[in-house]
């Protein structure tokens, strides 16, 4: 299984490693520009969600700066963060970017700047998956050329441009990571490599709770096919390093899970089955490209639904078909004992049966329903589980009858089995509890549904289609050995040279959507911008300089492009927030909302509202309502007893009468 540069160093790894990482630090500048060049001022794809994820940043940093410092006090308060208040955990109302505040706490505490440290991060994640699967590739075919390809096709993966302002969605650097480490344990038996797995393993599920929960099975499975195919099972140092590992990974990431099931016993942290069937794949998500795209952008416009803009690309997929249809024809032509007389037209027969039954399968989930019409009777294929259930069936008395199939099966398995089993399930689960074709549900097992229903967390998770990434994550390596195959062949490198370029075409989005926003209804659509806290208005500085124990509401509040500007500025002042944004809300800010939503109609509410929030502080955004409507709000609040601490423009702090 391992040949020599398997098992050795190649001669100049680490250089050639040091130049693919160049590579994609550059590339990754070109396809997200012209984002360097406000690299501390802009904010990547929208000013929503990443705005968010710069608050739970900034709030992670300090508390880590507090900790480091000796306030260890923090340790425990550290999920209590300061929006929603009064509620608890509320930082566990979303992810906790924990490893990535840990990545970035040097530029945090030198620069203090939330916008610069979230673009250093927002690149890092390109560039290191690109370096992480370039390690994968290269150590499982032992070629330089299909590791750049490799990493180029996960780095710049089609999937990574729509999901730009989720950077828990982005944040897959260390997936192949922890493979590469994995895979030089079995191949080595050091246990450096494990150590560093294990650390990647406890980066990648701080980095995100979707791949928490997505990847670590994976890990699971993956060692579990090294070690069969290896034949460990009795090797009893390898067990204990593989429990220690996992004793390890277990004691640095759950102390973080606490605070969400802690949330869960007290709110309501589940998703309802349709919400997660509304961001489920669809099997045509496959077929359909994000439309701003260059080249399928306009052409690949299968099934438009939300979170549903998953084509792979043409170049990975053209290449992992050229790596397995290869690979097969490999196996099919690898010298065995082939059987004779009556056994070998069996096996023949059930291989028939096995493809036969697999490929109405495939065609039943692409279209629903297949009818072939052989004249004296009509076959009609629609319940995929039993074609898939009959596939197995024939495949398993196949491999017991056959030696010949039952060696080229083990072969499959050993040297491809992980990763085209893997793509085949991690698409299945990606479409969710309702498997669908073009909205219409097909009639085949929802392995989604079972982990909703079973396994704890899964239902709190709303996007299954974020599986796509895993999808990727396979895709090019197969796609990797395809142009391991391509690179042996007399000019190959330079084919695959304009591989890349064509893919670069057709994966990237030039240029790059930088402070993105969408106007909005009933109030004055904020400016594109948010500004870093040296340059924010003086607003928040002076409420800085307020009690400690002061309670700050911002007006308007409920509306979320407000709300979640409310929530980054805190980050200026610190001060408790009534107002709050994030993936869920508490049960009573919804009546919050419609309380404070329109004040001068109806102010007796309102401001008892505001003084049962606990809230001692107001910054009237004046210039955000229509029709005078801030400046009504301003009055009411000073008619109620209120005192102007400070104005800035339309910008209006108030005290507020207890």
């Amino acid at each position: 299984m391992d040949s020599p540069a398997h098992v050795a160093r190649i001669p100049g790894s680490i250089s050639k490693a040091g130049l693919a990482f160049i590579a994609y630090f550059l590339i990754a500048i070109a396809a997200t520009w012209p984002l360097t060049r406000g690299l501390a001022r802009d904010i990547p794809w929208d000013l929503g969600d990443p705005v968010l994820v710069l608050w739970v940043l900034a709030w992670d940093c300090e508390q880590l700066l507090r900790i480091l410092g000796g306030d260890v006090a923090r340790i425990a308060t550290f999920f209590d963060a300061n929006i929603f208040y009064p509620t608890p955990l509320t930082l566990a109302y979303s992810e906790h970017f924990m490893a990535q505040a840990i990545q970035i706490l040097p530029v945090y505490a030198i620069t203090g700047n939330p916008i610069l440290a979230y673009n250093v991060l927002f690149l890092s994640t390109w560039v290191l998956s690109g370096l992480g699967m370039y390690l994968l590739v290269r150590e499982l075919t032992g070629s330089a050329v299909a590791g750049f390809v490799g990493g180029l096709l996960f780095a710049f993966a089609p999937y990574r441009v729509p999901q730009s302002g989720h950077l828990h969605v982005l944040s897959s650097q260390w997936m192949p990571f922890t493979l590469y480490g994995l895979r030089r344990y079995f191949v080595t038996r050091r246990r450096l490599p494990l150590a560093g797995a294990a650390i990647a393993l406890v980066l990648q599920c701080l980095s995100s709770g979707y791949y928490l929960l997505f990847f670590s099975p994976l890990v699971v499975a993956f060692a579990v096919w090294e070690i069969a195919s290896r034949r460990l099972w009795r090797d009893l140092r390898m067990w204990r390093d593989l429990v220690a590992a996992g004793a390890v990974v277990a004691a640095l990431v759950v102390p973080f899970l606490l605070p969400y099931a802690a949330l869960r016993e007290t709110a309501r942290a589940s998703r309802p089955i349709a919400e997660v069937e509304l961001y489920s794949a669809d099997v045509y998500s496959y077929a359909t490209a994000f439309s701003a795209q260059r080249v399928w952008g306009s052409i690949l416009q299968m099934f438009r639904k939300p979170e549903g803009e998953l084509f792979p690309g043409a170049i990975p997929t053209l290449l992992a078909f050229i790596g397995l249809v290869a690979f097969a024809v490999r196996c099919a032509t690898t010298p065995t004992s082939l059987e004779r007389g009556w056994r070998r037209w069996l096996a023949w027969f059930l291989a028939f049966l096995a493809v036969s039954h697999a490929l109405g399968a495939l065609a039943a989930v692409a279209f629903r329903r297949v009818t072939l019409d052989a004249g004296l009777f009509e076959l009609r294929i629609t319940n995929i589980n039993q074609m898939i259930l009959r596939s197995g069936i024939a495949l398993g008395l196949l491999l017991i009858l056959s030696p010949a199939a039952r060696t080229r099966f083990v072969v499959f398995m050993r040297e491809r089995g992980f990763w085209v089993v893997g793509i085949v399930l991690v698409m299945w689960v990606s479409l969710g509890p309702s498997p669908r074709a073009f909205g219409r549900p097909l009639e085949i097992l929802s392995t989604y549904r079972l982990l909703y229903d079973y396994v704890p967390a899964f239902d709190g998770l709303r996007v299954p289609a974020r599986f796509a990434m895993l999808v990727a994550l396979m895709l090019a390596v197969l796609a990797g050995y395809g142009a391991h195959l391509i690179a042996r062949f007399r000019g190959g490198t330079a084919v695959l040279a304009v591989a890349c370029v064509l893919f670069l075409l057709e994966s990237t989005s030039v240029p790059f959507t930088l402070n993105g926003m969408a106007p909005i209804r009933d109030l004055v659509t904020p400016e594109a911008r948010i500004y870093p806290p040296r340059e924010a208005s003086d607003v928040y500085r002076v409420l800085g300089r307020q009690p400690e124990d002061s309670v700050l509401v911002e007006l308007p509040l409920g509306q979320p492009d407000y709300d979640v500007r409310a929530v980054y500025y805190s980050t200026i002042h610190w001060r408790p927030l009534i107002n709050g944004y994030s993936g869920f809300f508490p049960p009573y800010y919804g009546l919050l909302i419609t309380a404070l939503s329109e004040i001068p109609r109806h102010p007796e509410v309102s401001l008892d509202a505001i003084r049962s929030s606990g809230a001692t502080h107001a910054i009237v955004h004046e210039s955000a309502y229509r029709n005078g409507e801030g400046e009504a709000t301003s009055a009411i609040l000073r008619d109620a007893g209120a005192v102007e601490v400070f104005r800035q423009g339309s910008d209006v702090l108030l005290r507020l009468s207890r």
